[in-house]
């Protein structure tokens, strides 16, 4: 049903930002996979996204091993996670939603059964777009040093008929958070909250 054109593996290590060096670094990644939108220029019925979000259960679990794997491969040491996707001109907004049960749920089964909601954002965009994919804490969404964000954008992508979905993770918090709240080591996991 999606027709695969090429996959983006991006990985940042944040040595400090303005403070002390962080040891080990910080790293956030994310991937990014462009497919043909089979829906673009046409209406699909929710019978057809409900097929669509299925076919892309295996995409959301090979992705979320593809960036695992670029993080260092080690699934404990990832604390915060978030989706997106960019559909093209010709497509519309909903269809950027499939992504939410596949991308979220892979991330979330690979991680351990995490227990936060995965954030996400989409948005319609022509080639080049970038796309903020919202970040928090993989137990507690209310963890506010790890509240953050990754930009994610292909060069070549989305064309008109085509759509981008992203995940992203980092093993870390938002480096010399200082805001108070919810510490990561205070989380009590039992809602996904807090």
């Amino acid at each position: 049903m999606f027709e695969l054109r090429k996959t983006q593996v991006t990985v940042e290590e944040i040595h400090h930002d303005g403070g002390p060096r962080l040891e080990p670094p910080l790293l956030r990644g994310s991937v990014a996979a462009v497919f043909a939108n089979p829906f673009a220029g046409r209406y699909a019925t929710e019978a057809e996204f409900a097929e669509a979000m299925a076919a892309l259960k295996p995409l959301g679990l090979a992705m979320s091993t593809k960036l695992i794997a670029a993080l260092g491969g080690d699934r404990g040491r990832i604390e915060a996670y978030g989706k997106g996707s960019i559909v093209g001109a010709n497509g519309e907004l909903e269809q950027g939603a499939l992504w939410h049960v596949p991308g979220g749920y892979a991330m979330r089964e690979l991680l351990g059964d995490a227990k936060a909601i995965v954030p996400s954002t989409k948005k319609l965009g022509a080639i080049g777009t970038a796309l903020d994919v919202p970040l928090h804490h993989i137990n507690a969404a209310y963890v506010r040093g790890h509240f953050s964000a990754i930009e994610v954008r292909v060069q070549d992508a989305p064309r008109a008929d085509e759509i981008v979905f992203c995940l992203a993770m980092t093993t870390g918090g938002r480096p010399h958070d200082r805001m108070g709240g919810l510490k990561a080591e205070d989380i009590r996991g039992e809602d996904g909250l807090r």
